[in-house]
């Protein structure tokens, strides 16, 4: 065995009646890597199962050097997955844990034998297919709204654009859809960085009625096999492939591999109704180009035509790629914010270093309408606490911090107002208006007093977030009004025990300098930005007038203080 591996074979017997995929004895490897104390089971290729069903990786044969088959069964409890020993309920002992994954696939293979590995009320899950890595990948935007369109194409095809994003390895977006003639037909919405990404490659889409999966839970293996789901679901595959080759070459379009995206109504949860229209993906369509010339065949556009269309039953392997569904809530489903939070925009002021780390929360938490006010430019002592780095060094706060926003999320559409609040001019102004929610970050009094002032065209969900002396503590006020309540807001602030500001202990920044700075850490500027920026969620989702105070004590713990 390798370093570090061992491997235990085993049969295991069925308490099921054998099934064609599942015979009543089968031989496994149990896989043991000493690195990190993991247990793996495998089936063995002499004797062990050979189809994939679902909860299972797909199962090739795997490397010729190893007596184990790649498609190991998901025998974790769920909680595994965040590497937690105390979570998974799995022994940390040897023997015991080997008994314990011995259990398990007893478990999963009846379950298997009986079609009983996933039952209604369970998330679905997609099956697996040849050849899928982590990357390439490629991003699309699959939403409820898109049940109104897509079934009405079922059984259709056309091309796609996909986008290259810029800086990242191995990444792409669906930019938009087109029908046979090049005519948009679906634009795929995107945040300001991937829509100016440039479409770079070309894919040809099917709509289906159904997922194109082989029992007992795989997808097909080779472009015949591929074939013959797509006769199953009404799609004649040959066909589309001899047209869309002729189309593309009568359009003196040459390049000969493409990307193959299939789409299907699914349900997030297994006996639902459908809830979203999702595709994938494989590489390697190779179509015939205007100069194509094969052995046997006469250098005519009918031998190319029967070329394309040979490919679709040939036994070459297919290549499945990763595809994702981008879209706003699936996006965000690691924060925890998900559909919760309601749709809004916001205008941000103050890109300082509380501002810029506010922002950068709130877009990764779902907020991708945003703008940011600030007429400054970031200077190198900006950076200790900066959300921005040297390279955005000279340039406006508000512009440069817009960018890399919109470099964040996909979906994140963020634009910067290089202008002082209230602005001069009457289109920033007109702008700003625009915008659901107003956040204030300058910790700056004239600016409440400004903001007092301003007519912002009706009702705002106001927020001002301002960090006290050394970063000791954060000041939030939110309200819901037609205009920033600033009177409440100061005398609010004032009821609180707030350590007064000693210059005694300030710092003063380069040589010379007749101003001090204001003393605080990159952890206290996240910390309060963590803070403020639930702050902001919680008067979004529940508007209203608050005031609160958050004080941290020497060891970074924070204590929201009553008034």
């Amino acid at each position: 065995m390798r370093d570090g591996q061992w491997s235990l074979p085993f049969r295991a017997s069925l308490s099921e009646p054998a099934t064609a995929s599942i015979p009543e004895e089968t031989e496994w490897y149990l896989v043991f890597e000493a690195a990190n104390s993991s247990v793996t089971i495998f089936p063995a290729k002499s004797g062990g199962i050979t189809s994939t069903f679902q909860h299972q990786s797909f199962n090739d044969s795997g490397p010729a050097d190893i007596p184990w088959r790649a498609g190991n069964p998901c025998l974790h409890r769920q909680a595994a997955a965040f590497g937690r020993v105390s979570w998974n309920g799995q022994p940390e002992a040897i023997e015991e844990k080997i008994v314990w994954y011995v259990e398990r696939l007893l478990l999963w293979i009846d379950a298997a034998a009986v079609n009983e590995l996933v039952v209604p009320g369970e998330p679905f899950e997609l099956p697996s297919g040849p050849g899928q890595a982590s990357f390439p990948v490629i991003g699309f935007v699959g939403t409820e709204d898109d049940l109104s369109f897509w079934p009405l194409h079922m059984g259709k095809w056309g091309w796609a654009d996909l986008a290259k994003i810029p800086r990242a390895v191995e990444t792409y977006a669906v930019k938009v859809f087109r029908d046979r003639s090049l005519n948009e037909i679906f634009p795929v919405t995107w945040g300001s960085f991937v829509s100016s990404a440039e479409s770079t490659a070309t894919a040809l889409w099917i709509a289906l009625d159904r997922l194109p999966v082989r029992a007992p839970w795989e997808l097909p293996r080779t472009w015949a096999a591929l074939s013959k789901c797509l006769a199953d679901a009404g799609v004649d595959l040959p066909s589309i492939l001899e047209h869309a080759g002729a189309d593309r070459r009568r359009a003196d379009r040459n390049s000969s591999v493409l990307t193959l995206l299939l789409g299907f109504s699914v349900s997030g949860i297994l006996g639902e109704a459908p809830k979203r229209f999702h595709w994938i993906a494989l590489s390697g369509l190779e179509l015939c180009g205007r100069e194509t010339r094969k052995d046997g065949f006469r250098p005519l556009e009918s031998a190319r035509q029967l070329i394309d269309r040979a490919r679709a039953k040939s036994g070459a392997t297919l290549n499945w790629l990763r595809s994702v569904n981008w879209e706003p809530d699936e996006l965000r489903t690691r924060s925890g914010t998900g559909d919760r939070l309601p749709h809004r925009s916001v205008l941000l002021i103050g890109a300082g270093s509380l501002g810029s780390a506010v922002a950068e929360n709130l877009v990764r938490m779902g907020v991708a309408d945003m703008g940011i006010l600030d007429p400054d430019r970031l200077d190198v002592g900006n950076l200790t606490r900066h959300a921005l780095g040297i390279d955005a060094v000279g340039h406006n706060k508000a512009n440069a911090l817009a960018s890399a926003l919109n470099m964040i999320m996909p979906d994140a559409t963020v634009i910067g107002l290089p202008s002082s609040f209230p602005p001069s001019e009457i289109s920033v102004a007109d702008r700003i208006r625009s915008f659901d929610v107003i956040v204030d970050c300058t910790g700056a009094d004239a600016v409440l007093d400004s903001m007092a002032e301003f007519d912002w065209g009706g009702e705002k969900v106001f927020v001002s977030l301002a960090m006290t002396w050394r970063a000791e503590g954060l000041l939030v006020y939110t309200a819901s009004e037609t205009a920033f309540p600033t009177i409440d807001a100061k005398e609010s602030f004032l009821e609180f025990d707030i350590p007064p500001t000693d210059l005694e202990d300030a710092r003063m920044e380069g040589i010379g300098c007749w101003h001090p700075v204001f003393p605080a850490t990159a952890a206290d500027v996240r910390l309060w930005s963590a803070i403020g920026s639930k702050a902001v969620l919680r008067a979004i989702e529940s508007p209203g007038r608050r005031r609160e105070y958050f004080r941290q004590s020497p060891l970074g713990t924070v204590e929201k203080v009553d008034d």
